[in-house]
């Protein structure tokens, strides 16, 4: 390449970018030209580079403590043996308490008593029903009929007719012992563990009764 088409080369670019010609290295051409009387482009003005920043101090994020779980208490076991499904049977005839018994059907009624116990010794206690619930419909104020049919239920594994007979024997008379003692093993049956211990230990008190004692001490452990 000729230095004219060097020169060319150089002149263009000084016009498309004045400032190259305040470059160090062209010097002595500045020189040159303001020795013909020529008016250089102004030098660009140079920004300062900008202050670096200081980093802002970086805060470590803490997470809250967790909260202790609350300790886990531990619940007895159960003991469901010997625990029955309630019956659907019908209903029994629990008569009109209020009725005063004559004569003929007290004795009546004391004579099918003594068929049901005769019956319930010998194991027979479909037939122990029939005769208590005839003396109950002889006699239907007695509690103590009442209590002693809901035992006789209680061997027929039907715990909800035994709690009805038992609830009527306490309507009747609300000490009987025999009521709540019954009562309350049917509670049991069901699995009804607090109302059995709540019955039986009644019962002892209005009577204390070892059988009754005993159903007792089946049910506590299970009463919490």
């Amino acid at each position: 390449m000729d230095h004219v088409a060097l020169l060319k080369q150089f002149i263009g670019m000084c016009q498309s970018n004045p400032a190259v010609l305040h470059s160090p290295e062209f010097e002595f051409f500045r020189d040159y030209l303001t020795s013909l009387g020529a008016t250089l482009p102004p030098k660009p003005e140079t920004k300062p580079d900008p202050a670096p920043q200081a980093e802002e101090p970086k805060v470590e994020e803490t997470s809250e403590p967790e909260a202790p779980k609350p300790a886990e208490i531990p619940y007895p076991e159960i003991d469901n043996e010997g625990v029955i499904e309630p019956e659907n049977g019908p209903e029994l005839p629990m008569g009109d308490a209020s009725k005063e018994p004559s004569e003929e059907e007290i004795e009546k009624a004391s004579e099918e008593r003594g068929k049901a116990q005769e019956a319930f010794s010998n194991g027979e206690f479909e037939t122990a029903l029939t005769h208590f619930t005839a003396a109950i419909e002889a006699n239907p104020g007695s509690a103590m009929l009442h209590a002693k049919r809901a035992n006789v239920l209680l061997k027929l594994k039907r715990p909800i007719a035994a709690i009805a007979d038992c609830d009527k024997a306490i309507s009747i008379n609300p000490d009987s012992a025999q009521g709540y003692k019954f009562r309350g093993r049917a509670q049991r049956l069901l699995g009804k563990w607090v109302e059995a211990k709540t019955d039986l230990a009644t019962a002892c008190k209005l009577d204390y009764d070892d059988v009754a004692n005993e159903w007792l001490k089946e049910v506590e452990p299970n009463k919490f």
